[in-house]
């Protein structure tokens, strides 16, 4: 019987967690699940070194080890929801890269990034981005290594409560809002059959804290512990006590803003996916168990408010109870999401982790084979010492053996020479790839300038960009047969170019005074030929069209100067 599986770190605001699933015949198997609680109220790199000495600990503790897959939390995360064409896989994916240059306020070299299609209505697509820096992406993974483990994956965790869901099945069918109330951060899920809708709210438990912390003139912590000490029974307050009321309070305000914050994103969803309504709330994370809340968000959203627990469809292993999933009820639905894709197909999932790292992993996966084949190489001499003791029969026959060849061989010449023809047009391939290679820096340059001057003429845009190369033939192999004829191909780039305009003030199919368009488009190919990539734009290939006299197009191309290659 095939069995999969996986076991998932995850990074949460308030606490660590590091869980084992198994999947067997479709169905999935929690085998371990270990917690522990982090400090209230750190900062970014307080909670990052809390964080990785609690991972160090649960794994010291329980003898875990192995590879893994790390969850990072939504307020390390940069999120964006992009709409893009719905168009082949590849297409899209390059578009998806140059929109992800615009959205992230970093240089790309500084940031990982990763995005997934979350929905489609057939004409656009809803693209989730996710980026992390560097520096903290390889900081993770190296803490990580360090305790022993070996991160093969940075997941991130906005997108697992939508594959918990999808995994639960019971929701398959209706649109409904999953809301995961954290310590920081509020992720917000809206699920349903026509796919997914995520965000992220910088609202959590935290903020509760830090109004009775305020209000009462104790630390962070101390009012941290005061709020979870009355909410769990632990602490008890008399009515007339001035902390109860405190604590009632700054509740009831946390509860409000939270409500109001997810009805106004809830509006703006259903305004722009064609009237989604969801039909309930699934609600998770700790901070859902603050007293009110559910019924604030019934009263301010108008829909049923119901416990997410997809731990039910989950098999428990043998060294795990009912009554202990039950204590992490609020934080297990992320890593359940995770494991979902042992049973689930489909699931891509981002992946974060820094390439150089991916690469090292790899490689140490591929240590101990490289180890057997070294030893095999040393070994392999051995067995020829041992031939050459008797060889000296064997060579005598083997000099007759050769002779009566030496014809033979005479009739391999032609087919030398086909191989010395394929090896000339493989250099041709190589010199072509080593040619885009070397220039392949000046795509995102020339773009970027490309963008920038035609946004700079009113109301124009490019609707397609198609490129040609023109190459010499690359110079064959000829004189000895060991010897190969260095030639670099002469490549020359022509992308050609077509451009819309919008007449504003001309009605479809109307008549129009094309001198304003020609002195734009005159304006518009002035400015090109300023640019730094372009050597010309051929007047006889510049083709207007007015077909459609609103926005009539322009097709246009522009030689690329040498020096500039693409």
């Amino acid at each position: 019987m095939s069995q999969k599986k996986t076991t998932i770190v995850n990074l949460a605001a308030s606490h660590v967690s590091i869980s084992a699933f198994r999947a067997e015949s479709s169905r999935l198997f929690l085998d371990k699940f270990y917690a522990e609680e982090l400090l209230p109220g750190l900062s970014d790199d307080e909670w990052m070194g809390s964080a990785m000495a609690a991972v160090g600990r649960l794994v010291a503790t329980h003898k875990i080890s192995g590879a893994v897959t790390v969850v990072a939390p939504s307020f390390l995360l940069l999120q964006k929801t992009l709409k893009v064409p719905q168009v082949e896989a590849a297409r899209q994916a390059q578009i998806v890269a140059f929109e992800a240059q615009n959205n992230i306020p970093y240089p790309l070299n500084e940031v990982v990034w990763d995005s997934q299609v979350m929905s489609s209505d057939g004409v656009e697509a809803e693209v989730l981005l996710f980026a992390l820096r560097v520096e903290v992406a390889t900081r993770i993974a190296n803490a990580i290594s360090a305790t022993g483990l070996s991160p093969s994956a940075i997941q991130v965790a906005p997108l697992l409560d939508a594959q918990a869901a999808q995994l639960h099945g019971g929701y398959s069918s209706e649109e409904v809002l999953i809301v995961n109330v954290g310590a920081r951060t509020t992720d917000l899920s809206f699920v349903g059959p026509a796919g997914a809708n995520l965000q992220s709210a910088n609202i959590g438990g935290n903020i509760l804290t830090q109004g009775i912390s305020d209000n009462s003139g104790q630390p962070f912590a101390a009012a941290e512990a005061l709020k979870i000490a009355y909410f769990t029974g632990q602490v008890r307050l008399a009515e007339g006590d001035p902390q109860l009321a405190l604590i009632q309070t700054n509740a009831q305000g946390f509860n409000r803003r939270l409500a109001q914050d997810l009805n106004r994103r809830l509006i703006n969803i259903r305004r722009g996916t064609a009237g989604r309504q969801p039909t309930r709330i699934l609600i998770t994370g700790r901070a859902a168990a603050v007293p009110g809340l559910n019924e604030q968000l019934t009263e301010t959203l108008r829909l049923p408010v119901e416990l997410f627990d997809p731990s039910t469809v989950v098999s428990l292993g043998s060294g795990i109870t009912p009554d202990y999933v039950a204590q992490y009820v609020y934080q297990i639905s992320e890593v359940i999401g995770e494991a979902a894709r042992l049973v689930l197909p489909g699931l891509k999932g981002i992946n974060l982790i820094p390439r150089e790292i991916s690469d090292q992993i790899t490689f140490d996966g591929r240590k101990p084979f490289l180890v057997a084949a070294a030893l095999f190489v040393a070994l392999a001499p051995f067995p020829v010492w041992f031939a050459l003791n008797d060889a000296k029969a064997y060579d005598a026959k083997q000099v007759s053996a050769l002779k009566a060849k030496s014809k033979e061989l005479t009739g391999y010449q032609s087919s030398i020479k086909s191989t010395r023809d394929e090896a000339n047009a493989v250099l041709a391939n190589n010199q072509q790839l080593e040619f885009v290679t070397t220039n392949s820096a000046n795509w995102p340059l020339f773009l970027a300038d490309l963008q920038t001057r035609v946004a700079a003429s009113k109301n124009t845009w490019i609707e397609e960009i198609h490129v040609r190369r023109e190459q010499a033939t690359a110079t064959p192999i000829e004189g000895a047969e060991n010897q190969a004829a260095d030639a670099t191909p002469t490549t020359g780039t022509r992308v050609i170019v077509t451009a819309r305009t919008l007449l504003d003030k001309v009605a479809p199919g109307k008549p129009f005074n094309a001198q304003e368009l020609i002195d734009r488009q005159g304006a518009l190919m002035t400015s090109l030929k300023q640019s730094p990539f372009v050597e010309e734009i051929p007047t006889d290939e510049i083709k207007p069209d007015y077909k459609e006299a609103n926005v009539p197009k322009i097709i246009f191309t522009i030689v690329i100067r040498k020096e500039k290659a693409l």
